[in-house]
This record gives structure tokens, sequence and C-alpha cells, in this order.
């Protein structure tokens, strides 16, 4: 589906660029996630909820422990509990994450 012509109506709302990166990340496109939160920070850039969300995308992507050290610290400025843990289940799918790291992700899950 292209999400251009949407995107180019309303290119400043930060909150757009963050629903079409989910979308894409539940298609397993975890590539186009991140960059759609890459532009949705131009316009946003200290929004915690698209901080997060790139954090983990790039995780998944990379298997950044910068990344996922990021969502971590940004796990407890997130007021929506389920979609937190699906953040973290994404990062912590990441290649060769150090499992400490992984666990430590996991303890916000349940917060």
């Amino acid at each position: 589906m292209d999400f251009q012509p949407l995107v180019a109506q309303l290119p400043a709302s930060w909150s757009l660029y963050l629903d079409l990166a989910d979308l894409h990340a539940e298609q397993g496109d975890f590539t186009t996630a991140v960059q759609l939160i890459s532009h949705g920070l131009e316009h946003e850039p200290t929004e915690a909820t698209l901080r997060a969300a790139g954090a983990a995308y790039r995780a998944r992507v990379t298997g950044s422990p910068d990344d996922l050290r990021e969502l971590i610290a940004l796990a407890p400025h997130l007021p929506n509990s389920p979609y937190r843990r699906l953040l973290i289940d994404h990062a912590c799918a990441g290649p060769a994450l150090p499992a400490e790291l992984i666990a430590e992700a996991r303890r916000f899950q349940n917060t």
C-alpha cells in the first residue's frame, strides 16, 4: 500500500509517521519502520513514544545494544503497557543482542 499521498497531506504529523512505522513493523518491514520514525523525529524529536519505537525498530534491524539501552531508558515513560511490551518484543528479537540486556528489557514488560 502506498502511503505517500497521505503523508504528503500531513507532513508535520509525527503521529502519522509512528502509525505507519508500526504498520510496517507488524508486517516485518523494520527497515521501512526505521525510516518512517526518522521522518517523524524531524517534526517532534523529543516525543518519547516516537523515540522508543525508533530505538526498538533499530535494535531489531541492527542488533545494536545502544538502541536497546535507549528503549530501556524510555520504557518507563511509555504510558501504554501493551505497546511497551510489543516494542520490547520487537527489539529483543534483534540479532546478537547480549542476553543480560535482553533480560533487563524484559523486566519492563511486566511493570
